[in-house]
């Protein structure tokens, strides 16, 4: 039954949209295609941005660079009590969602699923944001050039996850 109505969901959405539009007298198709060519340039002003950031992405990841900032690291994850196995998640995490899910995923099968680190790692993957992705795409798409402030809290944010993440998990699996 649930899966009958999921499965209507999206044609009765649509069928309310159209109705609604006639009922406010809006050409509908119109203002479909006035929206689709919007979409059209803000996805064109914002692919260098998208580039860029999955440009630095591999070349972070090809250089070695997360197993540098593990090392460098893993003192404060040690004094924080933040398993060494998550550096490179939670460095990760800011840059790039699929970056995160690849690391993620090898985490998972360096240490069996249903462990603690891999809880761990789960709940880290959902309780953060990819920070400078997300800045990229919507500061690019408003050609906002100052974003120090944002991006302080946000990785604040993101490091405040983290730690609630790891002890979260302490306190229910460990």
């Amino acid at each position: 039954m649930l899966n009958k109505i999921a499965n209507l969901a999206i044609p009765i959405i649509m069928l309310l949209i159209v109705v609604y539009g006639k009922y406010k007298k809006v050409d509908i198709y119109e203002a479909f295609v006035v929206g689709a060519v919007d979409g059209l340039k803000t996805a064109w002003n914002i692919l260098p941005y998208i580039i860029g950031i999955f440009l630095a992405i591999g070349i972070f990841k090809s250089g070695r660079g997360i197993e540098m900032l593990e090392f460098i690291f893993a003192p404060v994850a040690n004094l924080l009590n933040i398993p060494k196995e998550l550096i490179g998640l939670i460095m990760m995490k800011p840059i790039s969602g699929s970056g995160a899910l690849g690391m993620y995923s090898e985490l998972v099968q360096r240490v069996s699923v249903d462990s603690l680190l891999e809880k761990m790692g789960a709940t880290i993957v959902g309780a953060s944001e990819t920070v400078f992705y997300t800045m990229a795409i919507y500061y690019g798409s408003q050609k906002i050039k100052k974003t120090r402030h944002t991006l302080i809290c946000a990785m604040l944010s993101h490091f405040a996850g983290v730690i609630a993440s790891v002890y979260i998990c302490y306190l229910l699996f460990g």
